[in-house]
């Protein structure tokens, strides 16, 4: 199976990316299986309803999020009636309380393969109450495995300490684990008994930016000390993300960082392409 994992898609520039890139990426790289992670999606802080509805008419086959899960209500409302979007797995407890799933079995390629998606959350500076992903993680992957041999896990973490230990424990029990959140592409791939891992997957959208947001205003917030979560910028859009090989047993056989250079949206405004 020819799985691809899309960074995380930030604000329009990274909605304007996918929409530029994935088709062909998909046609040309022959791709069974599409996961795209989309905490940023909206204004760079979050994933609103109506751009998850529409990065699934992109391509997705499923969307994850992370520790911005719950930023936009209209998405809140809306779990119950999204199979197809994740949130963190081991948030809670009480877990039952949490809207939506971590979790979940997918058909895959031409419907007669199945894959599963888990999110977990990393511990190490999140805001979010989560337990902790080294006691959630044997209990989840025996039980996804069971229903296939395809088990991808989105690790949602700050901390690349946190992430490679948390492989070492994955290492062999499932297809991929692929670390999300910190929107920078890392260049630590490799595989480890079967599992393909990479510290983070990066980010679709302006890679000439802080995270994906116009860099004045992140300087302006470490001078004052007041949070702003605007100025989307354009500055040389990407998409990118790992296109990983597995056998028929779910096992890795390769992974490969994706970098797609997208022309500027002449929509834009021109102050953000210059």
């Amino acid at each position: 199976m020819t799985i691809l994992y899309i960074a995380e898609v930030v604000g329009k520039a990274g909605i304007y990316a996918l929409k530029k890139a994935l088709p062909d990426l998909k046609k040309n790289r022959q791709v069974d299986f599409t996961v795209v992670c989309a905490d940023g999606a909206t204004g760079g802080k979050g994933l609103g309803r109506n751009h998850a509805a529409y990065i699934r008419k992109l391509g997705a086959d499923v969307i994850t999020t992370g520790d911005y899960s719950f930023y936009k209500k209209d998405l809140v409302e809306h779990w119950p009636r999204l199979p197809y979007v994740l949130r963190p797995a081991n948030l809670g407890p009480p877990v039952s309380e949490v809207p939506g799933s971590g979790w979940r079995v997918f058909k895959a390629g031409d419907g007669q393969k199945t894959a599963a998606v888990l999110v977990l959350l990393g511990t190490n500076f999140n805001r979010l109450r989560a337990s902790s992903p080294f006691e959630e993680l044997p209990a989840l992957l025996k039980k996804l495995r069971t229903e296939t041999p395809y088990v991808l896990l989105d690790f949602h973490a700050w901390a690349s300490g946190e992430k490679r230990t948390l492989f070492a424990a994955a290492a062999g029990y499932c297809t991929a684990v692929i670390g999300s959140h910190n929107r920078v592409q890392t260049a630590d791939e490799g595989i480890i008994n079967g599992t393909a891992l990479i510290c983070d997957a990066g980010r679709t959208g302006s890679t000439e930016s802080v995270g994906g947001t116009d860099s004045s205003i992140r300087i302006r917030e470490y001078l004052t000390g007041i949070p702003e979560w605007k100025g989307e910028t354009w500055d040389k859009c990407e998409l990118q993300g790992v296109l990983i090989e597995s056998d028929s047993q779910g096992k890795a056989r390769s992974i490969e960082r994706i970098r797609i250079p997208v022309p500027a949206n002449a929509n834009a405004p021109q102050s953000q392409q210059t």
